[in-house]
């Protein structure tokens, strides 16, 4: 993946054993901003000293942040849909609001910002199961 995302770029400069250097594609770089890290286990790491995020980054080549795990990213951090599918499988008498705190651990643990209106739901199911008390 290392070697498309590199053909994928301007001015790209080895810096050392794998590290770069490049004109970042999610804005308009002319002088190289973006380093590039292809780590030991298979990671890729990006930042652009501009201030693009990798998100940004990824998209204006058409990738996502799964590309930059080896193994799409199921050993680093999961997606929501493969977390919803382990919260499917927890015992059923664990409750709706138990998978929803259960969810909101995991996104948070791999690293992920909940949107605001997930953060609502986890506040509600705390309430919910633990009280008035303020997550």
């Amino acid at each position: 993946m290392i070697n498309s995302i590199l053909s994928q770029l301007d001015k790209v400069r080895n810096r050392g054993k794998g590290q770069w250097l490049a004109c970042c594609p999610a804005h308009n770089d002319n002088s190289p901003s973006l380093s590039i890290k292809h780590l030991p286990d298979g990671r890729i790491l990006l930042h652009c000293f501009s201030g693009c995020t990798p998100d940004e980054i990824l998209s204006s080549i058409g990738l996502t942040m799964s590309d930059l795990f080896p193994d799409g990213g199921l050993g680093h951090f999961k997606g929501w849909e493969q977390l919803k599918r382990e919260a499917e499988k927890k015992p059923k008498e664990e409750t709706i609001d138990d998978q929803i705190l259960w969810l909101a651990d995991a996104q948070r643990k791999a690293g992920r910002k909940l949107s605001t209106e997930d953060m609502k739901r986890e506040q509600e199911a705390f309430r919910r199961v633990h009280g008035n008390n303020k997550r």
